[in-house]
């Protein structure tokens, strides 16, 4: 029940900013912003608060999966809260993604820490897109 809360309030949270949430095939949250598509991914922890990620894959197939690694280390020891990760997907090829996690217990907390992912991740963002 806490998960479909803080969902809601994401949801809600995302609208009131401008955007235009929608769900995709695995009932994730998704959105787009400035020509990406983010993902929300939301799972209750049976213990009272949700655990939350925010991410933004790339396909990245034109590049070594070697290279994407390196990369993502480099702004990895760089940068605080944000993750950068890359990996081989059987259907999609080399995949660069750039996430942050959060856990949240009230409505207030998950509109707090949105707003810290949506103001932090374009930054990586951009980042990635003048590498690749």
């Amino acid at each position: 029940l806490r998960a479909q809360s803080i969902e809601s309030e994401i949801m809600s949270y995302l609208r009131t900013e401008g955007y235009v949430p929608t769900y995709d095939s695995d009932g994730d949250i998704q959105f787009k912003m400035e020509g990406c598509l983010y993902y929300v991914i939301i799972k209750d922890s049976g213990e009272g608060y949700s655990y939350v990620e925010v991410r933004v894959p790339f396909d990245a197939s034109d590049m070594s999966l070697s290279d994407l690694r390196s990369f993502a280390t480099e702004l990895n020891t760089s940068k605080y809260l944000c993750k950068c990760s890359a990996y081989h997907d059987e259907t999609n090829g080399n995949i660069f993604q750039i996430s942050m996690e959060f856990i949240a217990n009230s409505a207030s907390q998950a509109r707090y820490m949105m707003g810290h992912a949506m103001r932090l991740m374009p930054k990586w963002v951009t980042a990635f897109e003048i590498y690749h």
